[in-house]
Order: structure tokens, then sequence, then C-alpha cells
């Protein structure tokens, strides 16, 4: 895996840092994604500085460059794009079914392996969603690949029985993991 993973939490309140210019634009508040193939869509925003607040503006993938450990970079920033102006999911991003923390991890046989308490993301210039942090299950926390689900109703994720061996309680065995698994849907 080229790029770094990095847990969505650790994203909020990073700068959104516009290449044109250097300035500090806005900070990220959330993360939006489509949980069942780990699609970025954008992110919910907030301003910066003395006026610091939420921001009506949401940054759509389409506007960002690349994003990273320190920042999530843009060439150039219009804070007055409204949701109703970004792709459907963007305009639907804080509708409760497209929430997975908290959300049930259950394998098809029906145990449950924990509940989502963040999201992992691979960074650079096609960031997505590759994991779901879990913890809480009957096989403790770690890491679990989002690839092969089967499913995500807003409060359970299906995943394959063969993932309750595929937890890993790192980021770098979790980037081998996803790593083999793309290999294998590769071949």
């Amino acid at each position: 895996m080229k790029n770094a993973l990095m847990r969505g939490a650790d994203l909020i309140g990073h700068p959104v840092v516009d290449l044109r210019n250097g300035e500090d634009v806005a900070e990220v508040r959330d993360v939006i994604f489509d949980p069942t193939d780990g699609r970025l869509s954008g992110f919910t925003l907030n301003k910066r500085g003395r006026w610091a607040g939420r921001l009506d503006a949401v940054l759509a993938i389409t506007g960002v460059s690349s994003v990273g450990s320190g920042a999530v970079m843009v060439d150039g920033f219009d804070p007055s794009a409204e949701p109703a102006e970004g792709p459907n999911d963007v305009e639907d991003a804080e509708t409760a079914d497209r929430e997975v923390v908290d959300d049930l991890v259950v394998t098809e046989s029906g145990r449950t392996l924990g509940t989502v308490i963040d999201v992992v993301i691979v960074g650079g210039v096609s960031p997505r969603v590759v994991a779901f942090e879990i913890d809480g299950g009957e096989v403790g926390g770690g890491f679990i690949p989002l690839t092969n689900n089967r499913g995500v109703s807003g409060s359970a994720l299906v995943v394959p029985d063969e993932y309750e061996g595929r937890l890993r309680n790192d980021l770098t065995g979790l980037a081998d993991q996803i790593d083999e698994l793309g290999e294998k849907e590769n071949s």
C-alpha cells in the first residue's frame, strides 16, 4: 500500500489548504463516503480562526487534490458551494442511514465481531475508505477491511465469515490484509 492509512477521526480538525495561495481556508468536520464501496464523496467543514464554526459549504471530493496525514489539499476553494450543488451523496450526507459509527459488524453466520468506532482512509490523490475500526465484540477490537462486505443497513455491516480471521490490531497489518485481498480480487 503506497499511501498512508489514517483513521477518519484523525482527519477531523485537519486544515483544508488551497494550493493556489497556501491559505488555510477551512477545517475538516466530518468525512462523507459510501459505506458499501468506500468511495469518498467529500467532507463537511468548519470555519477556521476567529470566526470558527460550522460552514454550510461541503467540499466535494472532486475539489480535493489530495488527502494527507497533515492536511486536505485543494486547488481553489469556493466556500459558497452549498450541499445541494454537490453530488447527491454529499447533499444527503447527514442523513442517519449513511452513518456507520455505532453500527454492528456481523458475520454471515450471525457472529457479532464488534461495533464500528471509526473508519480507516487511505490518503493520496485517490483517497477512499478501506476499513472499519471495531470494538466491543466477541473477538475483541481491531481493524477489518471494507472489501467484500455483504451489506450495510444503517444499523449493521455484514461481512463474510472468513473476516473474523482478518481482524488486525494495527494499521500495518491491516495494509497487508488490504493488499492481499486486492490481489485476490484482481486474479
